[in-house]
C-alpha cells in the first residue's frame, strides 16, 4: 500500500506539474483543434503511468516517459481517427514519420512556447474575461470543474457549459497557435495576470483538498508569472509585482499549519519559519516592479505582504501603512468587496471596534460576502480581542454554518472554545 501510495503522489504531482506541459505541445504539433483528443491523450497517459508504474517501478525520467507514451498514444489516435477528424492521410504521416525516440528530450525553449502560446490563446477576446480564466485552469492547470467551480463561486454546470463554449469556439477556429496570434494575444496580459493569481490562491488555501495547501498549485503559478515574463509582454512590471506577492506569501507556509494539521493565524505564526531565502525573491522581484511609473493592484498587495516580512513580530506591524495602502487598492478596485474587507481587518488594528464593526455591517449584505463565513469571522475576531466572548461566540457560531472547508472549522471550533475558556473566567 505504501508503494502505491507513492505512486500516486507522484502522478498526482506530475499531473500538475507536466500535464498543461503535454497539452500545450502536443496542441502546438497536432493543432488547438485536436484539443478534446488531446486531453484525452493526456489523461489516458497518466492513468497508464499508475498502472504501469505500480507493477515496473517508477522510470529514471518520470516526465520524458510520460511525454513519449502521451505523444506515441496521440499518433495511434490520429492513424485511427484520420478520416473523421479531418486530418489528411498525408499530415498523419508527416506526424508518425517525425516520432520521438524512446530517449527524446525536448528543448525547454520548445517547452515555453508551447505553453506561452496556449497561455495566450486561452485569452482570446472572443472569450470573456470569466471564461478565459476558466478555460486556462482546465487546459494549463489540470483543474476540474468542481475546483474551478469553488474558485470562481459559480456552480459546476456552469462551468461545464463554459468549457463546452469555449472548447467548440477553439475547434473551429482553425490553427491558432502561431507567432501572429501571439503579438496579438499580448494584449490580454493582465487577465492572464488574473490567472495567475486565482491559481496561487487556491493553492495557498485549498478550496476542495484535504491538505491546507497545495504547493503544487502555487509553484505552478510561480511557473507561469514567469512564463509571462519571457514574453516581454505589456505589463512586465505587474507580472513581476506578482512575483513578489507570491513569493512573500510563500515564505511563510511553513509556519502556516501546526504539527496537527490546522491553520494558525498571522499572530500565532513562528516567524522564524518564514522562508528567508523566498523573502529575498519578493523583494528582488518587487525592486524590478517598483521601476515603473504605474501602480497595479499587484505592486500594492505585493508592497503590503513586504511590510508583514519586515515586520520582526505581529505586535510590531506598521497596521496604518497598511491601512493606507489598503485604501489606495481599494480605489484602484472598487468593486471588490474581498478587499475592504481585508482594508476592515487591519482598520480593526488602529481604529476602535465599534468603528470597525460598523464598516462590517455595512458590506455585510453584499451579494459575494453574505454567504462567506469571513464577515462573521472577522466580527468574532473583533469582539474576541475586545474581551466580549459571548458575543464572539454568536459570531463564530454563524461563520462555522457559512464556512466549507474543514480546516477553517476547526480554527473556528477552536476560537469558540477559547472565547468559552476565557468567558469562565470572567
Amino acid at each position: 500500500m505504501q508503494k502505491q501510495d507513492q505512486i500516486h503522489q507522484l502522478t498526482a504531482h506530475l499531473f500538475r506539474e507536466d500535464s498543461g506541459k503535454m497539452v500545450a505541445f502536443l496542441s502546438a504539433r497536432y493543432g488547438i483543434n485536436q484539443l478534446d483528443s488531446v486531453m484525452d491523450i493526456v489523461q489516458d497517459t497518466f492513468e497508464a503511468a499508475l498502472s504501469k508504474w505500480r507493477f515496473s517501478g517508477i522510470p529514471d525520467n518520470p516526465s520524458a516517459w510520460l511525454m513519449q507514451v502521451a505523444k506515441n498514444k496521440a499518433i495511434n489516435a490520429l492513424k485511427h481517427d484520420a478520416t473523421t477528424t479531418g486530418i489528411s492521410s498525408e499530415l498523419y504521416l508527416a506526424h508518425a514519420e517525425n516520432e520521438l525516440p524512446v530517449d527524446f528530450s525536448l528543448s525547454e525553449q520548445e517547452i515555453t512556447d508551447s505553453q506561452l502560446r496556449l497561455l495566450l490563446l486561452c485569452c482570446h477576446p472572443e472569450f470573456s474575461s470569466k471564461n478565459q480564466i476558466i478555460i486556462t485552469l482546465h487546459i494549463l492547470c489540470g483543474f476540474g470543474v468542481p475546483e474551478i467551480a469553488n474558485a470562481l463561486l459559480m456552480k459546476d454546470e456552469a462551468v461545464k457549459k463554459a468549457l463546452l463554449r469555449c472548447k467548440s469556439f477553439l475547434r473551429k477556429s482553425g490553427d491558432l497557435m502561431t507567432n501572429e496570434y501571439l503579438f496579438q494575444a499580448n494584449q490580454q496580459t493582465q487577465t492572464v495576470q488574473t490567472i495567475i493569481y486565482l491559481i496561487f490562491n487556491e493553492g495557498y488555501k485549498t478550496t476542495r483538498s484535504m491538505e491546507a495547501i497545495n504547493h503544487d498549485l502555487c509553484y505552478e503559478a510561480i511557473r507561469l508569472a514567469k512564463l509571462l515574463t519571457n514574453s516581454r509582454s505589456a505589463g512586465q512590471h505587474q507580472t513581476e509585482a506578482l512575483l513578489a506577492l507570491m513569493f512573500f506569501n510563500l515564505s511563510r507556509f511553513t509556519a502556516r499549519i501546526n504539527t496537527s494539521g490546522e491553520w494558525l493565524t498571522l499572530e500565532e505564526q513562528d516567524r522564524s519559519k518564514w522562508n528567508k531565502v523566498f523573502i529575498e525573491e519578493g523583494y528582488y522581484y518587487l525592486n524590478l516592479a517598483t521601476q515603473s511609473d504605474q501602480l497595479s493592484r499587484f505592486h500594492l498587495e505585493a508592497i503590503i505582504a513586504s511590510i508583514h516580512c519586515a515586520a520582526s513580530s505581529f505586535e510590531e506591524t506598521n497596521w496604518q501603512q497598511i491601512v493606507a495602502l489598503y485604501r489606495q487598492l481599494e480605489q484602484l478596485t472598487p468593486k471588490s468587496p474581498f478587499i475592504t474587507l481585508n482594508k476592515i481587518i487591519a482598520e480593526s488594528y488602529v481604529s476602535t471596534a465599534i468603528e470597525s464593526l460598523q464598516s462590517l455591517d455595512k458590506i455585510a449584505g453584499d451579494s459575494q460576502l453574505k454567504n462567506n463565513f469571513l464577515v462573521p469571522a472577522t466580527r468574532g475576531d473583533i469582539y474576541q480581542r475586545e474581551h466580549a466572548f459571548q458575543e464572539a461566540i454568536t459570531a463564530y457560531t454563524q461563520a462555522m454554518k457559512l464556512a466549507v472547508s474543514a480546516k477553517d472549522k476547526v480554527l473556528l471550533q477552536k476560537k469558540i472554545t477559547q472565547c468559552q475558556l476565557k468567558s469562565r473566567k470572567t
